[in-house]
């Protein structure tokens, strides 16, 4: 069974929730922080389709900006934008450009760049600001907690 986020993200679409996706269907609340180890707090999971339940287009329209092959061969990292300008998204992709992992952040500005050292990608945002370092291989990253949801943009609440 595909999970709710890979058929999102085949329809060139990302819940407008600041998070870190998987495949396998599991999302937790995400954001950039300089303070936490790689520049990307985790918080709580959540379910995202709990979370689109109420309303099934709080999805944003998506454009890969960027995809760099591995070395290794072993699959693809990918970053980008959203449709509403302040949006981007960095991810990782299998050998058949398949979504493994994706996070998505509402504030953060179109990621532009990424780079690989060692077990270690780093990805760049547009505002030169953001720079978060993940595992290729599994988006990990440090776990901290935030208080729950807060308003976005049009009054959407979303993480972070």
């Amino acid at each position: 069974m595909t999970s709710v986020i890979s058929r999102l993200w085949l329809a060139e679409n990302l819940p407008i929730r600041d998070g870190l996706y998987r495949a396998a269907g599991t999302a937790r609340d995400a954001w950039a922080d300089p303070t936490a180890p790689g520049g990307l707090a985790l918080g709580e999971p959540f379910g995202l389709t709990e979370f689109l339940v109420p309303d099934p287009e709080e999805v944003t329209t998506i454009t890969v900006a960027l995809e760099r092959e591995l070395s290794d061969g072993s699959g693809h990292l990918v970053c980008g934008e959203g449709s509403y300008g302040s949006e981007g998204f960095f991810g990782r992709l299998d050998r058949n450009r398949q979504l493994l992992w994706v996070v998505y952040l509402e504030d953060e500005n179109p990621f532009v760049d990424a780079h690989v050292d060692g077990t270690r990608a780093t990805f760049t945002s547009s505002s030169g600001v953001t720079a978060v370092r993940l595992r290729p291989d599994t988006g990990g990253a440090a776990r901290t907690r935030r208080p729950g949801p807060r308003r976005g943009h049009c009054g959407r609440a979303r993480a972070g």
